[in-house]
């Protein structure tokens, strides 16, 4: 299955036990295809050393998560140019999606939980994702 992990689900994963990391580890036993563009990751950096974040990450321990996450994900070229949503970083997320066939974007995000799908492509939290994918009620 292919799937867009939004940024706020990644930052979780990469900083906390729970759902997000037992989701990122599906994507590192390859039984999940991450699917990311430059301009999420980019949105991933910018979040990780930003001043007031809890996070502030030097730029060299940013540029580090940044390589592991390139290294897990495919990392697609975005071509289509959509304005479904207000927040311009959630119409990117969605342009990843669908350029890079993803069948379901996993978010945190009110407004693009909220639109429920966009073309096919489901948009889902974490935990629905994961009773989905492993079959759990």
């Amino acid at each position: 299955m292919r799937v867009v992990i939004d940024t706020n689900v990644l930052i979780s994963a990469i900083f906390w036990p729970g759902k997000p990391k037992q989701l990122l580890n599906h994507v590192r036993r390859k039984n999940i295809t991450f699917v990311t563009s430059k301009h999420l990751l980019n949105e991933l950096k910018g979040i990780l050393i930003r001043e007031d974040k809890p996070f502030q990450l030097s730029e060299n321990e940013a540029n580090q998560v940044l390589e592991a996450m390139g290294r897990l994900a495919e990392i697609v070229q975005t071509h289509s140019r959509i304005t479904v949503c207000h927040d311009e970083m959630d119409n990117r997320v969605v342009e990843c999606a669908i350029d890079g066939k993803a069948e379901c974007i996993i978010s945190g995000d009110f407004h693009l939980l909220g639109m429920g799908s966009y073309r096919g492509i489901k948009i889902m939290t974490v935990s629905d994702f994961l009773n989905l994918f492993e079959g759990t009620p």
